[in-house]
């Protein structure tokens, strides 16, 4: 007997994520030594970076253009910092996105097909560089509830805003876990309401059963959290939250298939 299936309950489980693989230059403000939360979600582990501004004066290097990059920082740069001219005199002051592009992440310039730079070309650049804050003595990431906290004893001080890149881990709920909820959610239904597999198409029932996986998944989401020891108990409220509505909605549904239950009657005398 099948009310629900895997895919109508995955309907109702897409969750608004960012669209990029990589993110970048994500404001933070650190008050004190507490978590700050920054991602719905979880983190690769190796993938967060932390920065911030901490020199104005910009920095100046002779680079030699290749084939394909030049490597003109040991960092990242902060955005739209770079200057290249063709001598320290600034002679001749090229054009970003016309002459040559910036990979500010890795602090790397390349040349652009069409541009007035050539191969071989040696240019003088100015950039602004970041510096980063090291994980474990300025900062402390919880990859799995993208949460981020400044530790006391480092550099990076209370109240501080810092920028941060990072990879998140877009997680989905697994196919397992919805066969599992799926099916137990269509037996329970059958059990209860239909012993006689006879509204298998009813859309009331379909419904029902599509919210009573839901709530199974929740609750399971629930205990996952718990489980995490990463001191998630307000993520594993809202899920809960979540299960108890959805065990409402699912209620209702099936209040109208249970039979008419009337009240007993005093015993007649024949």
């Amino acid at each position: 007997m099948s009310y629900t299936s895997v895919e109508q309950v995955r309907q109702h489980l897409i969750i608004p994520y960012p669209i990029e693989d990589q993110i970048t230059e994500q404001p933070v403000t650190l008050p004190e030594t507490v978590y700050v939360r920054f991602f719905g979600g979880g983190l690769e582990a190796t993938s967060v970076r932390v920065k911030a501004v901490r020199n104005l004066t910009p920095s100046r290097t002779a680079a030699v253009l290749a084939e394909s990059t030049a490597v003109i920082a040991s960092g990242p740069i902060v955005p739209d910092s770079v200057v290249v001219a063709s001598d320290s005199s600034l002679g001749t002051v090229y054009v970003e996105n016309v002459d040559y592009v910036v990979d500010y992440g890795g602090g790397r310039l390349s040349l652009k097909a069409g541009g007035c730079l050539t191969s071989g070309q040696t240019v003088t650049v100015w950039f602004l560089p970041y510096a980063l804050y090291e994980d474990g003595r300025d900062y402390a990431v919880d990859v799995a509830g993208g949460r981020i906290r400044r530790l006391a004893g480092g550099t990076i001080a209370p109240g501080e805003t810092v920028r941060l890149d990072y990879r998140p881990v877009f997680v989905s709920v697994a196919d397992e876990l919805l066969e599992n909820a799926v099916a137990l959610a269509n037996g329970m239904v059958q059990t209860e309401v239909d012993t006689e597999r006879e509204f298998e198409a009813n859309p009331s029932l379909s419904a029902a059963a599509t919210y009573r996986a839901l709530e199974i998944v929740c609750r399971a989401a629930a205990s996952r959290e718990l489980a995490s020891g990463n001191g998630a108990d307000k993520v594993a409220s809202v899920w809960m939250k979540l299960a108890d509505d959805y065990s409402v909605r699912s209620d209702k549904l099936l209040t109208g298939f249970h039979p008419p239950v009337t009240s007993p009657r005093n015993p007649q005398r024949s």
